[in-house]
């Protein structure tokens, strides 16, 4: 190295320090209104702390995910903050439907070149889904990874963690034959299927800000409908009635992720039973798309399912009313193994 000639540095190499904490600086207030008294911890401490209290033989349940390919709708629209709802939305389900309630909350933020007032949007949309339901945002990383993203990619990546009695697990160990199988309603696609689905928008020429026919919005603000949490209404519902199995559809769809509440059982389900957001009709008429796929793929309306006894589906479709969700009877419990759609 010449005398006067600048050194390696890692800003040199593509990575700022100073954005990473412009970034942190931006999301500070919303992730600190996340918190309750249980999280003990300051923010930017090396990991959250959370007290767990009130239980007498706890059980934890934890979960990661991701948000897809659904990333790229919102590089296109420039838009942001549902992506963090989304991925706090999707983990929350997941861990409802063990029996748990999601307690806290962490996020993982990864691009090649950090832009914060993004990396602020998606922490802030986390953050204003974590407050309603009672989640605390104890935690999170920011990573710039110049090599391994391109400029402008990015990945989000969350874990949520809950907590139940070891008497409240629900596994499907207690499903059977003749139970109801209610249906929650989903807002559209949720986070699962984007590949298939941005596949089938390009292929048709239509562009994110073009608003198709018989829609009232862009593709692009369609696509990104945030997924929708179950947790206030699963928690009303598991007050009044007994529910044996919960099962959230994501990737899979129904086939794929029902049998997994049922306790090694079937399930016999009338698709004409609930209503379809129009979404899933656009996808499969631009994309000619079969409809065993459409069912492989999508949850096609049906985000969460509770399998109750029969005796109580009517007075768990009330309880699911009152709190605000326009839940259906989809189905039956049946001695055959997987889904069948009549």
């Amino acid at each position: 190295m010449t005398e006067g000639s600048p050194g390696s540095s890692y800003e040199a190499a593509g990575v700022s320090i100073e954005r990473g904490d412009r970034a942190t600086q931006m999301m500070h207030a919303a992730v600190e209104a996340t918190h309750g008294p249980e999280v003990i911890s300051p923010l930017g401490g090396f990991a959250g702390l959370y007290a767990l209290s009130n239980y007498t033989d706890p059980v934890l349940a934890t979960t990661i995910d991701g948000v897809g390919t659904k990333v790229l709708v919102a590089k296109e629209m420039s838009s942001f903050v549902s992506i963090g709802e989304d991925i706090v939305n999707h983990c929350a389900n997941d861990v409802l439907a063990t029996g748990a309630r999601p307690l806290l909350f962490l996020d993982y933020v990864a691009s090649g070149r950090l832009d914060p007032g993004n990396v602020a949007a998606v922490v802030r949309g986390a953050a204003e889904a974590c407050r309603p339901l009672g989640i605390s945002l104890v935690g999170g990383e920011t990573a710039e990874m110049p090599g391994l993203y391109g400029e402008g990619d990015f990945d989000v990546v969350g874990v949520c963690v809950g907590a139940c009695e070891r008497g409240e697990v629900v596994i499907g160990e207690k499903v059977e034959v003749g139970d109801a199988v209610i249906g929650l309603p989903s807002s559209g696609l949720h986070t699962n299927g984007y590949t298939l689905a941005r596949k089938v928008l390009e292929e048709s020429g239509i562009s994110y800000s073009e608003t198709p026919e018989g829609f009232d919005r862009p593709a692009g603000e369609i696509y990104l409908t945030p997924h929708r949490a179950y947790v206030r209404e699963v928690l009303a519902l598991r007050d009044s009635v007994e529910v044996r199995g919960m099962a959230h559809i994501t990737g899979g769809g129904l086939p794929g992720n029902l049998p997994r509440a049922l306790g090694g059982l079937g399930v016999r389900l009338g698709p004409g039973h609930w209503e379809e957001p129009a979404v899933f009709d656009l996808v499969r008429t631009l994309g000619d798309v079969a409809e065993e796929e459409m069912r492989r793929v999508f949850n096609l309306g049906v985000g969460f399912c509770v399998v109750v006894p029969v005796r109580q589906a009517e007075e768990a479709l009330a309880v699911l009313a009152e709190a605000g969700c326009d839940a259906r009877h989809i189905g039956e419990v049946v001695e055959a193994q997987g889904v069948e759609f009549v």
